[in-house]
């Protein structure tokens, strides 16, 4: 009888303890506009590293005509994707 007593309490102290890891966080909602921006910018930085690797002599002309040819892609999308209307809403 004490044992069940005993368990009883320790799920209830568990489940309260517990309690706040299964509840769903609401996270706003991020702008989309911002995260193109950073992209953006995160492709621009790439590209100028890419052709400092390049310049040092770290890359070989063909991967660095590869590595370019994707970057550049990537970049291109990013930055259709700005300047379309509604951009970021």
């Amino acid at each position: 009888m004490i044992e069940a007593l005993f368990f009883t309490v320790a799920v209830l102290i568990a489940a309260y303890l517990l309690a706040p890891a299964f509840q769903s966080l609401e996270l706003p909602a991020a702008d989309t506009r911002d995260a193109l921006d950073a992209a953006g910018d995160a492709a621009l930085r790439a590209l100028h590293d890419l052709d400092l690797d390049w310049q040092t002599g770290k890359l070989s002309e063909r991967d660095y005509r590869a590595a370019r040819a994707t970057l550049e892609a990537e970049a291109s999308e990013i930055f259709r994707q700005l300047a379309e209307p509604g951009a970021g809403q």
